[in-house]
């Protein structure tokens, strides 16, 4: 029945808003880094140009923009993208013991000496927690934001990690593991931002009538050691329903 309720919603327009959701996560995954300097640049992460409302054809008929294979939101992305947050920022200490997702369907458990820096993050987002500490100019942190369900999940992700990915970034797809449970597909985004080589591994996981986009920033310099940090967040999530 489910699959049957997703295949009557518009595929391109679905595939298109997870690729954007995808790029959303990361830029905020970037925005909490705040590297070296007071004000970091980051690049944006689509490569597609922005759709206009309506196309022109030859023949002076105008067709649906949504019907080509540009991402929506790109303006969006860009402006979110080159907002560092203020230096009046607040964050928040984490508490000993789990933090629970802001729709409250899952718990994670952040590392001793993260603060949670929702409140830093312009989007929507369930989950971002940092270290305190900056290591190689940067801050690693984790970031998970939801969407809508979709019925081919495994096929989708690939076509988001290019266009995250864009021009100037490398990815590389990962083997599929298990968040609480859950078959999670994810890859590698390798780039550069504010003067910083960034490794972010996203895992995209559904659960429920939502599908749950978390990414996970470091350093390039810092992958290897970090992986474990990130493999601890992951093996506390706990659904809570």
């Amino acid at each position: 029945m489910r699959n049957l309720r997703l295949d009557r919603a518009h595929p391109r327009r679905r595939a298109t808003s997870l690729r954007a959701l995808a790029a959303t996560v990361t830029a905020s995954a970037l925005l909490l880094s705040s590297c070296s300097s007071d004000d970091p640049e980051v690049e944006d992460p689509t490569t597609s140009e922005a759709t206009t409302d309506e196309a022109t054809t030859d023949d002076g008929e105008t067709t649906d923009a949504a019907e080509t294979t540009e991402a929506p939101g790109t303006d969006d992305q860009e402006e979110t993208a080159t907002e560092a947050p203020s230096d009046d920022a607040e964050e928040t200490a984490v508490p000993s013991g789990p933090i629970t997702s802001d729709d409250g369907a899952f718990e994670v458990t952040a590392p001793d000496g993260w603060v949670d820096v929702r409140e830093q993050v312009e989007q929507q987002v369930e989950i971002a927690v940092r270290d305190d500490e900056m290591t190689d100019d940067f801050f690693t942190n984790i970031v998970v934001a939801s969407e809508e369900p979709i019925g081919d999940l495994e096929d989708s992700i690939e076509a988001a990690a290019e266009q995250v990915a864009g021009a100037d970034g490398d990815y590389e797809m990962l083997d599929p593991i298990q968040i609480a449970g859950t078959d999670a597909y994810g890859f590698v985004l390798t780039r550069v931002t504010g003067g910083v080589e960034v490794a972010q591994t996203q895992w995209w996981v559904e659960h429920g009538e939502r599908l749950y986009v978390t990414t996970f920033s470091t350093a390039k310099t810092q992958e290897e050691a970090s992986r474990p940090i990130m493999e601890e967040i992951l093996s506390t999530w706990t659904w809570q329903d």
